[in-house]
């Protein structure tokens, strides 16, 4: 089975490796807040009661913190649940994708026999799209939905609010709705004044996930931010019960209060993308896109990305090959963005393998 997702680090523990580096999944180095870890330790009690099938404490916390109502939130089980129950809800025949891209938006799409048109994002656009290229595909088509990623993944290109807002007229036009997966936006810089669930448009969807920022992949915890009644209605009635477990509801509860927390890891992805960005921008025979997240794609000019892969294994250090996404190929790789120790044992181990400056 071939991985379509980095952070499979089990693969190479199995293999006798167990000191890997993962710089292929894309999670604050900051880990799982301690204030969580505590107060999770004096709630193991709460395991013998079904979590509320509908989470209403959960949903009011999201809510504040999006500065939206209770019925504009759906929970579930990591944001994959989230895509794969709004695919099942719209049920659209006819979709665009922006890609290069996540690959389960595809997935889920083919779950239900969709057909799939993609709009590239060309390389030298530096990955950010053509918006009147856009607008003329989505005007000379019916789709019925367009699916983005923002800031995108794997290119960490972030599409300007203004720019969202001229395509959400277009798509309005054209009944089309949105999906916009906003799971890595807490590490955009000022966030919360560039989000498009500022808009409450009921043409959009936005997707959101606890993984990446507060460091919890293990414990799977998405949400989604809906403004038409009908979808939302749906996709409770699709979704299975008690999806997302005493913990993870626990974990949303206290983590998005967690200022001191967020405060520092907002600090920390700023200082250190700009950091990286420089850094790898010094290598002769790399070119790394400028980032407005927890990652960066690289393209490589003297070394293919599985070699480079293999080579980076053998130090202990895991990236991600991602000539598997739609548009790239064998130059490009994708690495996360972690502590400054980390950081500079990458950089220190790219040295030993690729000529620098």
């Amino acid at each position: 089975m071939k991985d379509l997702h980095g952070g499979n680090i089990y693969k190479f523990q199995r293999e006798g490796k167990n000191n890997i580096l993962d710089y292929s999944s894309n999670i604050n180095p900051l880990g799982v807040p301690q204030k969580f870890i505590d107060i999770a330790k004096e709630n193991f009690d709460k395991l013998v009661n079904y979590p509320d099938p509908y989470y209403i404490e959960l949903r009011k916390k999201i809510a504040e913190f999006n500065s939206l109502n209770m019925d504009n939130i759906i929970v579930g089980n990591g944001a994959t649940e989230i895509l794969f129950l709004y695919i099942r809800a719209l049920k659209p025949r006819k979709v665009l994708i922006l890609a290069p891209c996540f690959a389960e938006y595809a997935r889920a799409l083919k779950s239900i026999s969709t057909k799939i048109e993609y709009f590239e994002l060309k390389e030298n656009d530096n990955f950010y799209p053509n918006i009147i290229n856009l607008k003329k595909e989505i005007e000379n088509n019916n789709y019925d939905l367009l699916l983005l990623c923002n800031p995108n993944n794997p290119t960490g290109q972030f599409i300007k609010l203004e720019d969202i807002k001229e395509i959400i007229k277009t798509c309005e036009n054209k009944n089309t709705k949105i999906f916009i997966d906003e799971a890595f936006i807490e590490f955009t810089e000022n966030w919360k004044e560039k989000t498009v669930s500022l808009l409450k448009n009921k043409n959009v969807f936005i997707m959101r996930a606890f993984t990446k920022f507060f460091a919890i992949p293990g414990l799977r915890l998405g949400y989604g931010l809906g403004f038409d009644e009908d979808i939302l209605k749906k996709m409770w009635e699709e979704k299975e019960p008690w999806t997302v477990n005493t913990f993870a509801n626990l974990a949303g509860l206290i983590m998005l209060d967690d200022k001191e927390y967020i405060k520092k890891s907002e600090k920390w992805i700023l200082e250190e993308k700009k950091f990286m960005y420089k850094k790898l921008s010094e290598f002769q025979y790399i070119k790394a896109y400028k980032t407005e997240c927890n990652f960066i794609l690289i393209k490589l000019t003297n070394i293919s990305s599985e070699s480079l892969r293999e080579k980076m294994i053998e130090k202990n250090i895991l990236i991600r090959d991602a000539s598997n996404f739609k548009f790239l190929d064998y130059h490009f790789v994708r690495v996360a963005i972690k502590d400054r120790e980390s950081n500079l044992k990458l950089l220190e181990t790219l040295d030993t393998i690729m000529e620098y400056k």
